[in-house]
């Protein structure tokens, strides 16, 4: 299945393109998960991922990581192509 998760915190003042990139992969019909890191459960997730800062974006296609950007919102064409 492909993925991609993204991680944001409320105060990172960075992340909302990140969050609206989401929105907008979301309407194109990817499973979207966004992660706050602020929250048990988003800080778990981020663990898991090795993710330390945000806002960053982990992009999983047929359940194999594929790519990762850390720090940055990437640009929508750039993450479709990963999935392609």
């Amino acid at each position: 299945m492909n993925v991609v998760k993204i991680f944001v915190q409320d105060t990172c003042p960075n992340c909302p393109p990140s969050k609206e990139l989401g929105k907008e992969l979301a309407k194109k019909g990817l499973n979207v998960e966004v992660h706050n890191i602020r929250t048990p459960d988003g800080l778990a997730e981020s663990l898991m991922h090795d993710i330390l800062s945000t806002p960053s974006t982990v992009v999983f296609k047929n359940g194999v990581k594929v790519k990762s950007y850390l720090g940055i919102t990437p640009k929508i064409d750039e993450l479709l192509e990963a999935l392609t």
